[in-house]
């Protein structure tokens, strides 16, 4: 039955809270005796109208809010005596206004990056997995919200020494990321994330409003993904990562730079593998799509260039990886590129021409990449050493031995001074 004067507490209640937030705002910025005196005025309004129950609840977030914002900024300033004491105050004042409150997981959550940063990850683990408790509770009509919180979680426990604890909790993630359903919990037919295809199902359809939320899924698996194949668990990476590129292209579809950064991803997993064709394959297509958005002189195109060309050289495709580097050498000699870029495309060059022992045309490239290494870092830097030691290998066969000596003595003092 509806019901006018609850529709009218749901209306007043937003307006205050509203209200509150903006004042909090501006009481944060003000020098400090103005914030004071608005500090003053801020609570007896909040304590005048907290005696009505129609202004309770706004009058409860707007003191929440206050305690939240002085603890996270007291916390993003390493102020750690000031933050844990007033987000525990936060805390109360979120178990005030009931236990299905997002307020109260955004406290937990910061109490965790709390502890977390202070290397108490007992208490952080509990923080954090609370804190995903009640972000069920508040979407129980929608877990897939929870998803960037598993994703913390998972990635808290692969990282500090409870990856046992991690395994249940990455199987649920992926089973909403990937489209399944819990048939027998939910009593719903079974969906799927196709490439190119509108999300639909218990998704919803891909509106412009819910892209943001649904990315962040596909942000969530990358940052699991990396973590899992830092570990060296490829198995759970490859499949993180194509979970991610699944839900980018239906989202973004298939040209967006995005999802080359996931085929990068897959490369990686791949050549960690040892399974170059596949590595070469997905390392392909993330330069094909980084040179189309961001165009063939920049310095993310040369990064892809260089891991393909690397593949190839694997694979003894040595004509391929020349063709690939003799194009960097053109496009990083355009206006837009660095002395770095210049330098390691010449130096991936010369250093392939020496692998094929063709050291007459290898000596004169390494050379260039030496001077260009210099210029950007400095003749004395320890990133030169590579520079330096690859010339001399490549003077050594061409017989010029007393320059040879002077590359090799260079390359041992900026080596001993680096270490």
């Amino acid at each position: 039955m509806f019901d006018p004067l609850k529709l009218l507490h749901k209306l007043v209640n937003a307006i205050v809270g509203e209200m509150f937030q903006i004042l909090y705002g501006v009481v944060r910025y003000l020098h400090y005796a103005k914030r004071l005196v608005f500090t003053t005025i801020a609570l007896a309004l909040t304590f005048s109208v907290s005696a009505n129950p129609m202004f309770a609840d706004a009058a409860g977030t707007a003191i929440w809010l206050d305690l939240e914002q002085r603890g996270s900024s007291a916390l993003d300033a390493n102020e750690y005596w000031l933050a844990e004491p007033t987000l525990k105050k936060a805390l109360a004042q979120a178990n005030k206004l009931g236990p299905k409150d997002i307020h109260l997981a955004q406290t937990l959550g910061e109490l965790g990056r709390l502890c977390t940063i202070r290397g108490r990850y007992d208490e952080a683990e509990a923080y954090y997995e609370e804190e995903l408790n009640v972000k069920r509770a508040v979407w129980d009509n929608d877990k897939s919200k929870c998803i960037p919180t598993m994703g913390s979680l998972i990635r808290f426990y692969l990282l500090h020494g409870t990856q046992d604890q991690a395994l249940p909790l990455t199987a649920e993630m992926l089973y909403y990321v990937e489209g399944k359903l819990d048939e027998a919990k939910e009593g719903r037919t079974k969906n799927s994330l196709k490439k190119g295809q509108p999300l639909q199902g218990w998704l919803g359809s891909a509106a412009p409003v819910a892209v943001n939320p649904i990315i962040e899924w596909a942000v969530a698996c990358d940052a699991v993904g990396n973590t899992y194949l830092t570990l060296g668990n490829y198995q759970m990476a490859d499949r993180f990562f194509k979970a991610a590129l699944d839900v980018k292209t239906t989202v973004l579809g298939k040209n967006h730079l995005s999802l080359a950064n996931s085929y990068d991803s897959l490369g990686t997993v791949y050549l960690e593998k040892k399974d170059l064709a596949e590595a070469e394959s997905y390392f392909n297509d993330a330069l094909e799509i980084t040179e189309k958005t961001l165009g063939p002189g920049t310095h993310e195109a040369f990064n892809r260039l260089d891991k393909l060309a690397k593949v190839y050289i694997q694979e003894g495709k040595y004509p391929q990886a020349e063709a690939l580097y003799l194009r960097a050498k053109d496009y990083t000699n355009n206006e837009s590129s660095t002395s770095c870029d210049q330098a390691r495309a010449l130096y991936s060059l010369g250093s392939l021409y020496s692998q094929e022992h063709k050291y007459d045309q290898a000596a004169p490239l390494l050379q260039q990449a030496l001077r260009l290494a210099e210029k950007f870092n400095g003749p004395d830097s320890y990133a030169v050493v590579p520079y330096l030691q690859k010339y001399a290998y490549a003077l050594y066969y061409l017989g010029r031995k007393p320059e040879m000596e002077q590359m090799q003595a260079r390359a041992s003092t900026l080596a001993d001074a680096g270490m």
